[in-house]
């Protein structure tokens, strides 16, 4: 499983949303590196990460990623986790997998309940492109416009840019973990204090318009303080509005 890491400090880990890469926390790598030790993460069969095959299911993919990350980050040094999307799924089921071990998580725009229906939102195939690389980034403009952005100014050059990358170097259905259904049992398992807000940090901005799911704008926060001491705290979660 590939990583970018910068800075020195505290390990920060950051999980990207589905057809994505780390560069979905492009904005927040250097600020966060002038405190912390970040490693922004490619989910493997994202981005720069060796691929897993077609049948895979949403269950051996999170063991697969719980395995790999074990090799990354071995031991037992605390880490703070920052999910987005399909990545908040992967950083809720790591954080009870490592338990005391995961001091922070913020989970932005989370996916993993169970599927849902909404309304159709009017994205388009990227399959329509063919090989017209114009088209095909109109495309993800218009997908971005969809899915993600509510401002069309934000769709510059450079969120079309790793939207275009992360599409074509996405090969696993991150539908199998966003709509599995996890989330909320392993939020259930985590003991801390929860703070529920609205975030909006990244180069890929998540969109509050009526058009978005209920989750869309909603960041989940949860904390595990450590007295002086230095043992861990969990106490039962509770909500701080």
């Amino acid at each position: 499983m590939a990583a970018r890491t910068r800075g020195s400090g505290p390990d920060v880990v950051l999980f990207h949303g589905g057809m994505g890469c780390w560069r979905h926390w492009t904005r927040n790598i250097e600020p966060l590196a002038e405190r912390f030790t970040v490693h922004a993460l490619d989910h493997p069969s994202y981005g720069a990460s060796a691929s897993v095959p077609r049948e895979t299911t949403g269950k051996e993919y999170l063991d697969l990623v719980h395995r790999l990350f074990l090799e990354i980050l071995p031991g037992d040094a605390p880490l703070r986790f920052a999910g987005f999307s399909f990545g908040g799924a992967i950083a809720a089921n790591l954080a009870r997998r490592l338990g005391a071990r995961v001091t922070h998580l913020c989970l932005v725009s989370p996916a993993g309940f169970p599927p849902r229906t909404f309304g159709e939102r009017p994205t388009r195939s990227y399959r329509e492109a063919g090989d017209d690389e114009r088209l095909f980034r109109e495309i993800c403009r218009h997908n971005l416009l969809v899915n993600m952005l509510s401002d069309p100014a934000s769709v510059t050059e450079e969120a079309v840019d790793i939207q275009a990358y992360g599409v074509r170097h996405t090969r696993f259905n991150s539908r199998k973990v966003s709509g599995g259904g996890t989330l909320l049992d392993d939020l259930a398992r985590l003991e801390g204090r929860v703070r529920l807000g609205t975030i909006r940090l990244f180069a890929l901005p998540i969109s509050s318009s009526e058009r978005s799911a209920a989750w869309s704008a909603i960041s989940i926060s949860i904390a595990f303080p450590e007295p002086a001491t230095g043992r861990p705290t969990r106490t039962p979660a509770r909500s701080t509005g």
